[in-house]
């Protein structure tokens, strides 16, 4: 999401629920065990912890939805159904979302990949995956698909975040602005998550080789409404920019921008159909042992535009 960082001193939640203020905390409030909501069920991913997990269909690869920071599985759940008609598709909640209890302490972008791998190795899932991550949950995909190169069969980032976003985003504000910017970076955990630490993994992946990746990114983001119109100007240019670099990625990928969605790209009020198709796309390719076709040739209209 454009200006994740802030915008008038509002963080706006990476990828969470519209317009939700994350809090900055430096550790986690435990709270009660949920009601499960939803279809699927807890897993014991052995350490004393449960994640929630929610699989449809069947079929390989599986396809392995990621979401946004402060999003849980319900962030999915306009696209998901789709998707599973075709293979396999699971979404779930990391800890302290959702469904899933918190985990104790301050952790980061690498400790939730490894969530992650123990929950698909104690359900039973199994590889390959293509990996779908929506905003701060395109960080996480990347990390988990460079980790595991041999299990990750293609990636989705569905306007997710950059490399090394929010020094680059801090950089765009001007002198009378930065001030504030800068202490919200000086507190750079939020709901135990350590963001700083997440950034840096994050910064080191700069290739994935040749697996199929398709990028999709939002048309608009109302997050920077407020902002004067050139700085907001200043944070589209960087968006694009930073989109552009998670294309090449890899050797093998797609670039569309969903012309009249904001972030939510998946969800019914974004293009949920631009998501399925890049989907689509990515399982084929894995399933082909093919590249994936041009952009143009998967996407066409007026609500979308290629950039490559």
């Amino acid at each position: 999401m454009l200006a994740c960082l802030l915008a008038s001193a509002l963080v706006t939640g990476c990828g969470g629920q519209k317009a939700k203020v994350q809090h900055v905390a430096t550790g986690t409030t435990p709270r009660p065990a949920p009601a499960i909501v939803g279809s699927g069920r807890l897993v014991d991913i052995g350490i004393g912890r449960s994640l929630y997990l929610d699989c449809v269909g069947s079929g390989s690869p599986t396809v392995v939805l990621e979401a946004g920071f402060g999003g849980d599985t319900g962030n999915w759940r306009d696209v998901q159904p789709q998707i599973g008609r075709t293979t396999r598709t699971c979404a779930y909640d990391r800890a302290g979302l959702g469904n899933s209890l918190a985990r104790p302490g301050v952790h980061d972008a690498g400790d939730e990949i490894t969530d992650l791998q123990r929950l698909l190795d104690a359900a039973h899932v199994r590889p390959p995956y293509v990996l779908v991550g929506h905003s701060y949950g395109g960080l996480l995909v990347r990390l988990f698909a460079k980790a595991h190169a041999d299990e990750t069969a293609g990636v989705v980032l569905v306007d997710a975040v950059g490399r090394n976003q929010t020094r680059r985003e801090l950089a765009r504000w001007p002198r009378s602005l930065a001030p504030a910017a800068r202490r919200e970076e000086a507190k750079p955990v939020r709901d135990g998550v350590d963001l700083a630490a997440g950034d840096a993994l994050g910064s080191r992946v700069r290739t994935l080789g040749d697996a199929p990746v398709a990028v999709i990114t939002a048309g608009k983001h109302a997050d920077v409404a407020s902002l004067p119109r050139r700085l907001a100007r200043a944070f589209d240019r960087l968006w694009s920019t930073m989109q552009d670099e998670l294309a090449t990625l890899s050797s093998d990928h797609v670039h569309v921008v969903a012309l009249r969605s904001d972030h939510f790209v998946q969800r019914l009020d974004g293009q949920p159909g631009v998501v399925i198709r890049a989907v689509g796309a990515v399982v084929r390719a894995a399933r082909d042992q093919a590249h994936l076709p041009p952009c143009r040739r998967l996407f066409s209209g007026s609500n979308v535009r290629c950039r490559d």
